[in-house]
């Protein structure tokens, strides 16, 4: 019984929030969540759906309809100067021209609508393990499970922050606390995803003995990396260089890899990957490697940011009928079924590198040699000429941004996430040819769904956009 019993629960977890009638008790979570075994499944089907999809489909569709599998990276990078739509691609337009309306952003929606639903099992999850008096139901795995599902919640509050501003925070499965739930502005949110990794980060296991090895499961060291990237945008300097130097330090786990291996399974710069699985059809690639290697292209402006030696532009960029594309995932749709050795990555070390820098930078103007080390320890790895060290603090600020694309670029959206934050995304987004005229800063943010604003209306739509 309980093995029909727990699909239906997670079945139950990707319907709207408005869809799901009846209090949280009306689920059996003394059974869903009788012992270690059963919690488990429950927290594995969360990650299954993080990488495969909340809905059946194939790669192509995966990558491009949720958030934790390729949607951020394809919106961010069209949304900013990271990467260019395929040729005639109409449902991508309104987005890499920053043009974007209520009737033509239905691109954007499944990042809303996958990562609340993520949330949404997070909470559930949250809460099965705590309503649980199941004996075998041990401590430890109470601790772990419950750590792994704060980490995700908080990772799918900081996407939505950042591509929507103020938000509902839904801390419960409780249709009659969640259905009428007004936005919280951004520094709120900002500190609910702080609290909620500052409680997780305890709770985690420092290794990946939940992961059984490969680095699939979240671990102490994930929580801290987020939290080292979340004090960044938020200000909390201090926090951001010990966060980040925590993960740096722990030399056991985490080293800098040269960038062909980056982004294998094995790779020891990766702080957590998400592990795909062969049933869709499509081989072995991930569903990055499947929906975006072959289809979506690099600027030049990027590409002429690389000395020509650079082992990231030789390891991740592929020059292929004139255009430049993205490589660091090797597998796609025309060798997916090789063997396995690439895992999708959520987190790697160089960006705690590249965090440390910039906060280093920002809490002190004179800190600038410690800065210029961290920086250094990229391009020493990339055979990239090291930076001086007698940059001035404005050249160290520049040489972080530009390291930071060069670094990140088609990863998770971060050159569009670093533009806004820093407040360059005017400046460097109105100029592209194609993105002109701009049609205003607003844009910044994305509209919120339509069906959504229907469905609560104490939910307000983003300033610009008109509000149905």
């Amino acid at each position: 019984m309980l093995f029909i019993i727990l699909p239906a629960l997670l079945l139950i977890s990707c319907k709207k929030l408005v869809e799901i009638d009846g209090p949280v008790d009306t689920i059996t979570t003394k059974q869903i969540f009788a012992s270690n075994k059963e919690a488990e499944w429950a927290v594995t089907g969360l990650y299954s759906k993080l990488i495969n999809g909340f809905f059946s489909g194939n790669y192509t569709v995966v990558g491009e309809a949720n958030y934790s599998s390729g949607l951020c990276t394809i919106l961010g990078g069209l949304s900013s100067d990271d990467l260019q739509p395929p040729a005639n691609s109409v449902d991508y337009r309104f987005v890499s021209t920053n043009n974007l309306n209520i009737f033509q952003a239905g691109i954007t929606v499944p990042l809303w609508t996958t990562a609340y639903k993520s949330i949404y099992d997070a909470n559930a999850i949250i809460e099965g393990i705590a309503a649980s008096e199941g004996q075998y139901l041990t401590d430890s795995a109470r601790r772990q499970l419950t750590g792994e599902a704060l980490s995700i919640r908080a990772f799918a509050y900081f996407y939505l922050v950042n591509f929507y501003g103020g938000l509902p925070l839904a801390l419960s499965i409780d249709f009659n606390k969640t259905a009428s739930l007004s936005r919280s502005p951004v520094n709120k949110v900002y500190e609910q995803i702080t609290a909620d990794l500052k409680q997780a980060i305890p709770l985690l296991q420092t290794d990946y003995t939940a992961g059984k090895s490969e680095r699939v499961r979240i671990n102490r060291w994930f929580a801290e990396a987020l939290l080292a990237r979340v004090s960044l945008y938020s200000g909390d300097y201090q926090q951001a260089i010990t966060s980040a130097g925590a993960v740096i330090g722990h030399t056991q786990l985490y080293s800098l890899e040269d960038p062909a291996n980056a982004f294998f399974n094995t790779s020891k710069e990766a702080i957590l990957q998400l592990k795909q699985t062969f049933e869709s059809g499509y081989g072995y690639a991930t569903p990055e490697g499947y929906s975006i290697r072959n289809r979506f292209t690099l600027p030049e402006s990027l590409i002429n940011s690389f000395e020509p030696n650079d082992k990231r532009k030789i390891s991740w960029t592929r020059f292929e009928n004139n255009n430049w594309y993205p490589d660091k995932y090797k597998l796609g749709p025309y060798n997916s079924y090789n063997n396995m050795n690439e895992y999708y990555v959520v987190m790697r070390l160089s960006e705690l590198y590249l965090i440390r820098a910039e906060a280093t930078i920002l809490l002190s103007a004179s800190n600038t040699t410690s800065a210029i080390n961290d920086l250094n320890e990229l391009r020493g790895r990339s055979n990239a000429t090291l930076f001086p060290t007698d940059l001035t603090a404005t050249e160290v600020t520049e040489a972080i941004a530009s390291e930071r694309r060069r670094e990140l670029f088609a990863e998770w959206g971060h050159r569009w996430l670093d533009l806004k934050r820093t407040g360059k995304a005017r400046e460097v987004l109105s100029a592209i040819s194609y993105k002109q005229p701009w049609k205003g800063d607003y844009q910044l943010l994305y509209p919120i769904p339509v069906n959504d604003l229907r469905d609560n209306p104490n939910l307000k739509q983003n300033e610009g956009y008109i509000n149905l």
